[in-house]
């Protein structure tokens, strides 16, 4: 295994060829499970294309043990499969404000739009306080809309853990919001 980072960091195509047969399973379920309910089996694949050429660009700054190498690149699976969500629901909403606008003129409906897309970047930004941990879970339960056996399957952790850290990070995330509603 040290052998084959080794090998990944001085670009050898051999090395990039092994992990790709050992990793391609566990790499295209964490795109998978967070790309093709929002977004379709063609940015799930496409993702994984991505994560593949970004361990193979950043292989030179892994420095760990070599039994840290996977939970290095599902990480890096995860973030990149987020990105390209959020890419995703940016240009979902731009359509829904553009297709609005043209239908018939009405700014109702894009005003709905833009206090969700308000709403929603507050509670990202609140999101930011939190843990990594939990604010992980978070994006996945409530932006994501993975189940918590979803989470914890993904994450490596319990159920029970899952649950745990959302309710504890409801509690943190309301104490937020009250704390930022009495200072305005």
């Amino acid at each position: 295994m040290e052998d084959f980072i080794v090998r990944l960091k001085r670009q050898d195509e051999q090395a990039l060829n092994y992990l790709i047969d050992t990793y391609m399973p566990f790499l295209k379920g964490i795109c998978r499970h967070i790309l093709v309910k929002s977004c379709g089996h063609q940015a799930a694949e496409e993702c994984l294309n991505d994560v593949f050429m970004m361990i193979w660009q950043k292989a030179d700054r892994f420095d760990g043990d070599p039994t840290d190498f996977r939970k290095w690149a599902g990480t890096l699976a995860k973030y990149k499969a987020i990105d390209v969500y959020r890419r995703h629901q940016k240009l979902q909403l731009k359509e829904a404000v553009s297709s609005d606008i043209r239908n018939d003129g009405q700014t109702y409906d894009t005003e709905d739009a833009v206090l969700r897309s308000e709403s929603r970047n507050e509670m990202l930004y609140r999101l930011q306080e939190l843990p990594e941990n939990d604010r992980d879970i978070f994006l996945m339960k409530y932006y994501l809309d993975l189940s918590n056996g979803e989470i914890a399957e993904t994450l490596g952790v319990t159920l029970s853990a899952v649950e745990n850290r959302l309710y504890r990070g409801k509690r943190k995330l309301l104490n937020l919001i009250e704390r930022k509603e009495r200072w305005t």
